[in-house]
């Protein structure tokens, strides 16, 4: 979601606080619908035990297409091994467009940040290392490494040509049998978790390249007036590997595959651009990312896509599905074309005002991509879950009722033709009293509660432990 219009929740908070603290209590488990299930009954899948050939582990969406250059770009996406032998471990990692981070995690301990560079976007001269050190100085005996990539896909690709163990060799992995798919947006990628406030920047910049201005502060129109200008901004506020999807997978001891995109929705998106390669993507929504691609970023002029199309047969048996979706469907937004004039996002001929949005159009859109869901993950668990971003102030009247109860009725809909893994569910109405992270998103305060209410979601139905 873009922060101008964020910025009307500042407005807001004054009034909100005390209800908040008396209205708006995180509910157990999300008030998840759907009766709970017999743990006498219902026996869980195991947790991971290592298994099998000794192989890295990849989970999410990734190109293999070259398995010595595998290409991937979705926030949350992870590689991880099992090895013992030698004092040194690095990953060998390129970078397109922008710089990407990551997260390293050793046996499970903290994760430590690992900056990819772009060796697109670095001065002429500049060498980009090719390998990065992840952890060092290991004690003898077996070890778990994961990398995680931390930033959305709108930073560009990232090639992972594979781990140095610094002379060790790879065990059979850790094979994790609880699968769980987390389909967003921006709060599913983590957006500004990290940050401090709501003010502070989502992105900062980390070098210029080319012909730029010397001005601290660009201008506006700076990609008009310096075309040759080529700024580097590293969203280092955005930590998925800390977002409530992640965690309810460490939690469970699962594989959790992401895929999410900041302002995007499922029927519209918010703030949709016009200008250079994102014009490509300004009305692709969420539905469409899942069903089609394996690489997310724009394609490049005149292909489709920047990769193959997702072949859901690579797919594993999901348990679990959450769709945290409706944000940026529900928020206020113009469309600035071309000509530098405001057009509705909502025109089109649907005869909905500026701003606001067609509900029945939203439901019925989303109650369609459940079911082409359900098609793909026939043995799941699907929760619908109101996000924690809307309130019945902003960013329409009635907003968060009217999506909550867009939810209930789609579940209701296909409980009663007979699919009973569906469920409604409503995340924490973040308000101001947790704090807040960048641009008014989900700080890591939330982000923990959020996990605490899908996890228990997800025992109520799975009984897993």
């Amino acid at each position: 979601m873009m922060r101008t219009a964020l910025c009307v929740l500042a407005f807001l908070a004054p009034a909100c606080v005390v209800k908040l603290d008396d209205r708006f209590k995180p509910q157990t488990d999300g008030a998840v619908t759907g009766a709970p299930a017999d743990c006498n009954v219902v026996k869980p899948p195991p947790r991971s035990a290592p298994g099998g050939n000794a192989e890295l582990v990849y989970v999410g969406r990734f190109d293999m297409t070259d398995p010595m250059a595998v290409r991937f770009d979705w926030g949350g996406n992870y590689v991880y091994a099992q090895f013992e032998g030698g004092t040194q471990v690095s990953a060998k990692l390129e970078a397109d467009d922008s710089d990407v981070l990551f997260s390293a995690v050793l046996d499970g301990g903290p994760p430590k940040q690992i900056h990819v560079f772009s060796a697109n976007a670095q001065p002429p001269g500049v060498q980009v290392p090719a390998s990065y050190v992840l952890f060092d100085g290991l004690s003898a005996g077996p070890h778990e490494i994961i990398l995680h990539r931390d930033t959305e896909a709108q930073s560009g690709v990232t090639i992972f040509r594979g781990f140095d163990l610094g002379g060790g060799h790879l065990l059979p992995p850790k094979r994790r049998v609880r699968k769980i798919e987390v389909i967003g947006d921006s709060i599913s990628c983590g957006y500004g978790d990290e940050g401090q406030n709501a003010t502070c920047p989502f992105d900062v910049e980390v070098r210029r390249q080319g012909d730029c201005p010397s001005d601290k502060v660009l201008p506006d129109d700076f990609d008009t007036k310096y075309p040759n200008c080529n700024v580097v901004r590293v969203p280092e506020t955005e930590n998925q590997y800390l977002a409530y999807g992640s965690l309810v997978g460490r939690r469970f001891d699962a594989d959790v595959t992401t895929i999410a995109w900041s302002g995007k929705g499922v029927q519209r998106n918010y703030h949709e651009p016009t200008l250079g390669r994102a014009a490509i993507d300004r009305k692709v929504t969420i539905p469409d990312y899942w069903r089609q691609r394996t690489i997310g970023s724009p394609p490049q002029p005149g292909q489709m896509t920047a990769g193959p199309n997702w072949d859901f047969a690579k797919d594993p048996d999901y348990q679990v599905v959450v769709i945290n979706l409706g944000t940026n469907d529900f928020t206020r937004d113009v469309l600035i074309n071309n000509q530098g004039n405001a057009e509705s996002t909502t025109g089109n001929g649907d005869n909905v005002p500026d701003g606001d949005i067609d509900r029945t159009a939203f439901r019925d859109t989303y109650r369609d991509f459940v079911k082409e869901v359900r098609a793909k993950r026939p043995n799941a668990h699907i929760f619908l879950a109101v996000p924690p971003m809307l309130t019945d102030q902003y960013p329409l009247d009635n907003a968060r009722t009217d999506l909550k109860n867009a939810l209930l009725s789609i579940a209701q809909e296909m409980n009663a033709a007979g699919d009973q893994k569906v469920y409604e569910m409503e995340l924490v109405e973040q308000g101001t009293r947790y704090g807040l992270g960048c641009d008014y998103h989900p700080n890591l305060t939330v982000h923990q509660i959020m996990a605490d209410q899908v996890a228990g979601a997800i025992r109520s139905k799975t009984c897993w432990d």
